[in-house]
């Protein structure tokens, strides 16, 4: 389908203020009918501000919005569906215990009541469209038990049966692993076919030159303008992106990072010893006689596609429960018998893979935030073992300076701050004390270059110190940036282990998938 030149939608002139922050200056945005359009910028840039306002869910301090040429009032997400907007947000919105088709009629039901759901009639609808979309997924398995990727065709899904005509995508690849962005760009590829106008959120150059047909580029709130893929390159979209900053974009993915030689420990800090676990959710993997060592000074890499493990590995560590048989021993002592607080006691954190469901409360403070974990520490509190909120302000007002999270106070709910700032008081919490290990899954999915190479520098602080990294990742690029040693699980199982001269993409990545 030819993209139309008509607008079907543009912000005028919008702003929009968070306390001291301006996240957005007086932004003039445009969409053209039946095309998939680019919004590039680092976190923190504004993208998902502007995203929000035009969703509903921030009201613009100034500025207009128009649909289809007439100014249009947004005051909620339901006046942004009714207006034929639906938006996918990086993290997702659907109810666990609830099947796809549950989540998908939820909100459409009339005076709210789920017996008004003719649900033989909603299933053959979700089925066309998921067949006309090549969007397929279990209809009646509860979304806890599916994938990111499988999650993401369901939300948009949902959106589409909502009559959605401009769909708004923020990070969608974020957690998506293997072939899952080829089909995630099929999908969009039938859907401007069929007239639906994509917004395409990211911060990754390469998947705007791939899947767009235009893209704009906002840095520090501002729009900074926007071009044609056919008439642009790649290095025109990173200055727009990096003016005046001195990063280097190489791969234009990934910031370029050495890690200097280090001596090791002679001793490891943690032994995996012949690890088999229980199934994490039903019908889940397990780990399978997995064994290795992690030493002070090393980040030891883990390599795999999602779902052969990973999870179950780090959990393991931090929550014993799971372990079938075999042991987890952090510097010489089981931890067998232990409760997770005991293990972080022991000089263990761990930043899980889902940074806003699993490491924060969303709509808590930065301050409790940074809190959480840390609640029973001499240091914050008084005689009556009643916490000093006076001295927590302090702490976390360090903190915030210290990882230079970008908030105008600490009493902000974490929740609208940037995906790179959240990960910044994720790992801010981390190291508050000091620790002889660190977990960590995933800490990059969904982050800018700047905020990669923040939590790259913080992981090679650490092993700078002597402490010992497991650092679970299943983008191979970025493990073997900063990876002293890498590991591949599949299917449960450690197959093989590599040290950093032996490092090889084709031969890890045949291991990856099975070969």
């Amino acid at each position: 389908m030819a993209k139309d030149i008509t607008n079907i939608l543009e912000a005028r002139g919008v702003s929009k203020r968070f306390g001291e922050v301006q996240a957005l200056y007086k932004v003039d945005f445009s969409v053209r009918k039946g095309e998939i359009h680019g919004l590039l910028g680092e976190n923190g840039a504004g993208k998902s501000t502007l995203m929000n306002i035009l969703y509903g869910l921030y009201k613009p301090d100034e500025g207009e919005i128009y649909i289809e040429g007439k100014r249009v009032e947004i005051h909620s997400p339901l006046d942004s569906i009714r207006l034929g907007i639906g938006m996918i947000h990086q993290m997702s919105t659907l109810v666990p215990e609830f099947t796809a088709v549950e989540n998908i009629v939820l909100g459409t039901e009339e005076s709210g009541s789920r017996l008004n759901i003719d649900f033989s009639r909603a299933r053959k609808e979700i089925l066309e469209l998921s067949e006309k979309f090549g969007l397929r997924f279990p209809l009646d398995v509860k979304v806890k038990e599916l994938s990111a990727g499988t999650k993401q065709k369901i939300e948009i899904i949902r959106a589409l049966y909502r009559k959605a005509k401009i769909l708004i995508l923020d990070e969608p690849t974020a957690y998506l692993v293997g072939d899952e962005f080829d089909q995630l760009l099929s999908s969009l590829k039938i859907l401007v076919d069929n007239g639906v106008t994509v917004i395409f959120i990211t911060h990754k150059i390469r998947e705007v030159m791939q899947a767009c047909h235009r893209a704009s580029v906002l840095k520090g709130g501002r729009m900074q303008g926007t071009v044609d893929i056919e008439k642009t390159s790649k290095e025109e979209l990173v200055s727009l992106m990096f003016t005046g900053q001195n990063i280097d974009v190489t791969d234009s993915a990934l910031p370029n990072v050495i890690p200097e030689p280090v001596e090791r420990s002679e001793k490891p800090v943690c032994v995996i010893k012949n690890l088999n676990t229980y199934p994490i959710v039903k019908d889940g993997i397990v780990l399978k006689d997995v064994s290795f060592e992690v030493y002070g000074g090393e980040i030891f890499g883990i390599a795999g596609i999602s779902g052969n493990g990973q999870k179950e590995l780090a959990e393991a560590i931090v929550n014993p429960s799971i372990i079938a048989s075999g042991e987890v021993i952090i510097n010489g002592k089981t931890t067998t018998n232990l409760s997770t607080i005991d293990i972080f006691k022991m000089g263990v954190f761990y930043t899980p893979e889902d940074r806003v469901y699993e490491a924060i409360l969303p709509t808590a403070s930065i301050k409790k935030n940074l809190l959480l974990g840390h609640h029973r520490d001499n240091a914050f509190l008084g005689r009556m073992r009643t916490l000093r909120w006076n001295r927590i302000k302090g702490v976390s007002r360090e903190l915030i300076k210290r990882f230079n999270v970008k908030t105008p106070h600490e009493e902000l709910e974490i929740r609208k701050l940037s995906g790179g700032n959240i990960q910044k008081v994720v790992f801010a919490r981390a190291l508050m004390n000091p620790i002889d290990l660190l977990v960590t899954h995933n800490p990059t999915a969904g982050l800018d270059m700047a905020s990669v190479k923040f939590v790259f520098e913080q992981l090679l602080e650490l092993r700078r110190n002597g402490k010992a990294v497991l650092y679970l990742n299943e983008d191979l690029d970025e493990l073997m940036i900063v990876s002293d040693r890498i590991g591949v699980l599949h299917e449960g199982r450690l197959v093989g282990i590599f040290n950093r001269d032996e490092f090889d993409k084709n031969k890890i990545g045949a291991l990856m998938i099975g070969g």
